[in-house]
């Protein structure tokens, strides 16, 4: 992953300016200060403190029936819990891109290119929002797999609508609750998945009820899974506590144990949370909105809005997550030590220092708004670098790769993308598959077009688009059109690594 940057051939560059002028022109006086700089933290500033729930997840598992990953990516289901014929059971595909939808995939070169399956409505869904992604090529360090499975992993949340002008939102109902989580398990080799429901086991394990939250990171490392909790932290579940349930099926709307049986909200397959990391000062209300607390990030605390996993630049490896404001500068990007997957003690977890997580750094993107997503490495040079998503909805989206000290001037998403539209969400860095070094950037789209049907039944949620530079302006077809992809490239390519 050596990317130099006082190596770059001048020709490179040169091909670079020409093809993205119009991308990175910006006033002059905007280049005179350095895109990302290192903050200093002091006391408990953004650590966090650890809830343990692996004892209970264990008894929770010990109560359902024992599962593994090869289990939930292979198992076919064509009947229900009750016995009956049930196609929403299947394991379903990942897909090709074709006609529109290929706007959700990057101009450039790809290794990997998925929709999803247009026959359970994946695809086009308006209730359920894919968020982070991870794979087992980040969580693995030698061939890219776990339990023997190259799997990627994608957080969805679902989503109540407004029904009213004045902002009135449907009730919450069970399972068609306001930011539910779930979790897709796609096997890389076959391009089949499967939803899994995110629990949290309650009454010492006797019971679990679902997780709420947006989703918006997602990390795997050894056999956790990292998923953010954008104002409180981050919750950690463990892939070898994954266990099967015993009512499953379509119109399932029921979670937890009951009358001695399990469900959870029709998925065969819960994933337990083993651990709960939360900041001590979460921030004010509104402080993860757009525009974060009257244009400015809360001093005290962290949204934690995206997650990436650093394993450059010699031990420890480093969480990092960062800030998503869509109209404010100043997000900061945060690497928490994480303790080595072969440690006797809290091995792949989160590295704690008088009771509270380690913080190995700390930066202030401030020139950047709207960062989905980001990741750090350092190169061959010691050059701590960065690339970072700029969400610009269903515009081409911007993919920046910078540096601390970097003044170049901001490219911005009103100057055109150079990247997927459809709001790329994540990135992941996949290095190995089996023997081979493969070196790919994975990351996701989550938008879609919404046509005249979904419009005229939601009409406060979801109105026709007029903006300029839109992929869905004008767009008037009755059913919805999908901006929603799963991706990789190269992460050495010059035509993802050298624009700015």
């Amino acid at each position: 992953m050596a990317l130099k940057r006082k190596s770059r051939p001048l020709a490179l560059v040169a091909v670079a300016a020409a093809l993205f002028a119009g991308l990175t022109a910006q006033p002059a006086a905007a280049a005179d200060e350095p895109v990302v700089v290192r903050t200093t933290l002091s006391g408990d500033r953004f650590r966090m403190t650890d809830t343990s729930t692996a004892a209970a997840a264990t008894t929770l598992r010990a109560n359902l029936t024992a599962a593994d990953l090869p289990e939930v990516l292979t198992t076919e289901y064509t009947k229900n819990s009750a016995g009956a014929a049930d196609p929403w059971m299947n394991l379903r595909s990942m897909r090709s891109c074709a006609g529109g939808e290929t706007q959700a995939l990057p101009p450039v070169d790809r290794k990997v290119a998925w929709c999803w399956s247009a026959a359970h409505a994946d695809d086009t869904t308006p209730r359920w929002w894919p968020q982070g992604l991870s794979t087992t090529g980040t969580a693995d360090g030698g061939d890219g797999a776990i339990q023997g499975k190259h799997a990627a992993a994608v957080v969805w949340h679902y989503k109540t609508f407004r029904t009213s002008a004045s902002g009135t939102v449907e009730a919450n109902d069970k399972c068609r609750t306001n930011n539910l989580l779930k979790l897709s398990l796609i096997d890389r080799d076959t391009g089949r998945y499967r939803h899994v429901l995110l629990a949290e086991p309650t009454e010492g394990g006797a019971d679990f009820k679902p997780v709420t939250g947006h989703g918006g990171g997602l990390v795997w490392y050894a056999n956790h899974l990292y998923v953010t909790d954008t104002s409180n932290g981050i919750r950690v579940f463990d892939v070898n506590k994954l266990a099967k349930v015993d009512t499953y099926g379509s119109g399932v709307n029921a979670f937890g144990i009951s009358g001695g049986k399990a469900g959870a909200c029709g998925y065969p397959y819960v994933l337990p949370q083993v651990h709960y990391y939360k900041q001590a000062s979460p921030p004010p209300a509104g402080g993860c909105d757009s525009d974060a607390v009257g244009g400015t990030p809360d001093t005290d605390s962290l949204c934690y809005s995206w997650l990436s996993l650093d394993k450059t630049g010699g031990s420890p490896f480093k969480l990092v997550t960062g800030e998503w404001f869509g109209s404010a500068t100043g997000a900061r990007v945060v690497r928490y030590q994480l303790n080595p997957a072969s440690a006797e003690t809290n091995p792949a977890l989160l590295n704690l220092s008088g009771g509270r997580t380690v913080i190995q750094d700390a930066y202030t993107a401030s020139r950047y708004q709207g960062l989905q997503g980001g990741m750090t490495w350092t190169d061959g040079a010691g050059l701590l670098n960065f690339a970072f998503h700029k969400g610009c909805g269903t515009k081409p989206a911007v993919f920046s790769h910078t540096w601390v000290g970097d003044t170049r001037a901001v490219t911005s998403c009103a100057s055109g993308g150079n990247w997927a539209v459809g709001t790329p969400q994540a990135l992941s860095h996949w290095p190995k598959l089996d023997a081979d070094q493969v070196d790919e950037l994975w990351g996701l789209t989550e938008h879609f077009c919404a046509g005249t049907a979904l419009r005229a039944g939601f009409p406060y949620e979801f109105e026709a688009v007029t903006e300029e530079g839109n992929a869905c302006k004008g767009y008037g077809a009755a059913a919805n059109l999908s901006l929603r992809s799963v991706f990789a490239v190269g992460f050495t390519d010059p035509a993802v690594m050298d624009l700015h």
